[in-house]
């Protein structure tokens, strides 16, 4: 399979598991802050995928929904995954460890 396939088929399932997801997130009037990317960033350490929703008080400033989305993108470091409407999808940066059972040592005799 070639690499471009491959990643066609991720990003579907990608986005399919982002579909069952509920928002997490909601910018409002205030638009995106500190304290939104940080709450962003946090959400992401846990969660594998992050929805937000961009409430459309959010869209009075002159940025659109697209320019919030990409910004937050920027801001947070976690690619977007997914533009629907006023719901954005972002992915984590974040790759979870595996854990490696320990091994016995072995016993000297």
């Amino acid at each position: 399979m070639s690499q471009r396939i491959i990643n066609r088929n991720k990003a579907k399932k990608n986005k399919a598991a982002a579909i069952k997801l509920t928002p997490r997130i909601w910018i409002g009037k205030n638009g995106i802050n500190d304290s939104v990317v940080r709450e962003l960033k946090q959400q992401l350490k846990i969660n594998k995928f992050v929805k937000v929703r961009i409430l459309r008080s959010a869209l009075l400033s002159p940025m659109n929904r697209h320019d919030i989305a990409e910004q937050l993108e920027r801001q947070s470091g976690a690619p977007l995954i997914e533009l629907k409407g006023y719901t954005a999808v972002y992915r984590s940066p974040y790759r979870k460890r595996k854990e490696v059972a320990s091994r016995p040592t072995s016993q000297r005799k």
